[in-house]
């Protein structure tokens, strides 16, 4: 599968600290490309359980770290110009909840 992502995204991601960022990759080699190749977006086969995600309208957002960094990622899975799968990841901010000590994540513009 395809991926592009926005310039939001990659602002992100280049505030992230390089041992965060090299947790995120893992995990996406590790373990959302093989569910992706394997259908899990199309209900074919499981999500991992190393990972959780969940889907909103048509926005995914994984977890890729539970205990530490708070890593998650938002992204969504459409057709290419060609009709093949693209996954683009956008930008996402995370921001302290008033209600909880729980981060919370929201899209940001860009």
């Amino acid at each position: 599968m395809r991926y592009r992502t926005t310039a939001g995204f990659d602002t992100a991601l280049a505030k992230l600290p390089r041992e965060h960022r090299r947790v995120f990759a893992d995990a996406v080699r590790g373990h959302l490309i093989p569910a992706l190749a394997a259908g899990a977006h199309r209900g074919e086969a499981p999500w991992p359980k190393r990972l959780r995600i969940h889907k909103i309208g048509e926005v995914y957002l994984l977890t890729w770290s539970f205990s530490g960094p708070d890593g998650r990622a938002l992204f969504t899975i459409g057709p290419d110009t060609d009709g093949e799968p693209l996954l683009t990841w956008l930008p996402w901010v995370t921001t302290t909840s008033t209600n909880s000590e729980q981060p919370e994540i929201a899209m940001s513009d860009g």
